[in-house]
């Protein structure tokens, strides 16, 4: 009888015994136990402003560049807004100021994560200085902040002094443009020249065709932006850090 009982005690006894001596083996094989993380995260959601005058509500209108722009799935969110008669900036209301309405959308709840700049063709009918370009550029560069941005240059002939404004506006476009490091300038004035037919007759606006031409261009640069908006996106891609088990 007494035999049996020990034999019992010593049974229950040695699953904790061995579990003991197991934990103490493996400590002393490895010290500390690391077991990686494996946490995931949803990729952030991506959208696209088209930020323009006349030339892209025509582009809009004509050509269905939202509707096209959305339809390609290469941004989650699409917004195409354009004004007639807007310019970059000024102390007027988002139908007409470009940094205006870039922050009225903003304070909406829009994210732009990419941003196709159509503006400017209003400003060089009235601004004549380069240094009011810089200020007016620089001012809608900083609103936007730190995304992708592609600016598209102007094409105005309508008259030579709007002809040489124009010129103006654009090779200050290129030089400040330069001093932001997500920014390029897409050359719609070898578009426009390279085929006459896609210019209005008032030399301002575009034809029919003109503004099909344009929503292409817009769908290109759309590819374009997404592309560099992921690569931003996996260049500040961080390693998640282990959990360790301590004896």
């Amino acid at each position: 009888m007494r035999a049996r009982m020990w034999c019992s005690r010593l049974w229950r006894g040695r699953p904790a015994r061995m579990h003991a001596l197991l934990l103490t083996a493996l400590v002393a094989l490895s010290g500390i136990i690391a077991v990686p993380r494996l946490d995931s995260a949803p990729p952030p959601r991506t959208t696209l402003l088209v930020l323009g005058d006349s030339l892209t509500w025509g582009s809009n209108y004509f050509a269905k560049a939202q509707t096209r722009l959305a339809a390609t799935g290469t941004f989650d969110t699409v917004v195409v807004d354009s004004r007639w008669g807007r310019r970059i900036s000024g102390p007027t209301s988002a139908r007409y100021s470009g940094v205006v309405a870039y922050k009225t959308l903003v304070a909406d709840g829009l994210r732009p994560t990419a941003v196709i700049v159509a503006l400017g063709s209003n400003d060089v009918a009235i601004l004549v200085k380069r240094r009011e370009f810089v200020a007016v550029i620089d001012d809608l560069m900083n609103a936007i902040g730190n995304v992708p941005v592609v600016w598209l240059t102007v094409h105005r002939v309508d008259s030579a002094n709007v002809t040489r404004q124009s010129q103006r506006f654009n090779s200050t476009l290129i030089k400040e443009l330069a001093r932001y490091p997500l920014a390029t300038v897409f050359d719609w004035v070898s578009v426009a020249t390279s085929d006459p037919s896609v210019v209005d007759p008032d030399k301002i606006h575009l034809t029919p065709k003109g503004y099909e031409v344009r929503a292409k261009v817009y769908l290109a640069l759309a590819s374009e932006l997404a592309q560099r908006a992921s690569d931003l996106t996996s260049t500040t891609t961080t390693t998640l850090p282990t959990t360790t088990i301590a004896p």
